[in-house]
């Protein structure tokens, strides 16, 4: 099997897009995912695949808590600058701190603010398990979405 034709091929299923970040020894840490599924309802759990080279992936292994921040239509700019690797990610971003000191991306649709339940290591990524604690939801917005490799809006 090619992995180009792979990318290619699951670049055909349109996801959403959501900033996951954390702190770790007061550093913050975040990145783009469109990995991100609900697991189970109970309890409320939802996963993510990181990179086992990501850069983040000691921080999110090590925090307790971690928040899903998903974006926004209108939000593909802050979705890009935290699609890459660097330190400089937050510096200029707007986001807010929760009771756990976990970064929350403004103006996002909803917010899964979530305890570090399990980690599973497949293959090149680890899968993250988080035990989802509180919920927060702006129903006037419409979600970002991802689809053959660009941002879209709902149609």
């Amino acid at each position: 099997m090619n992995i180009n034709d792979f990318k290619h091929a699951v670049g055909k299923f349109p996801t959403g897009v959501c900033i996951i970040t954390t702190q770790y020894q007061n550093q913050l840490f975040g990145f783009t995912a469109n990995s991100f599924v609900s697991v189970s309802l109970s309890p409320a759990l939802i996963s993510f695949c990181l990179d086992k080279k990501a850069l983040s992936l000691k921080a999110f292994e090590h925090s307790a808590y971690f928040v899903v921040s998903i974006l926004a239509e209108g939000q593909s700019s802050v979705a890009n600058k935290f699609a890459y690797s660097g330190a400089e990610k937050f510096v200029g971003a707007d986001y807010d701190i929760n009771t756990h000191q976990i970064p929350m991306i403004s103006g996002s649709v909803s917010y899964l603010e979530c305890k570090n339940y399990q980690n599973i290591d497949c293959g090149d990524h680890i899968i993250f398990i988080g035990l989802v604690e509180k919920v927060s939801i702006d129903d006037s917005k419409k979600p970002l979405l991802y689809y053959g490799k660009e941002y879209k809006g709902l149609v």
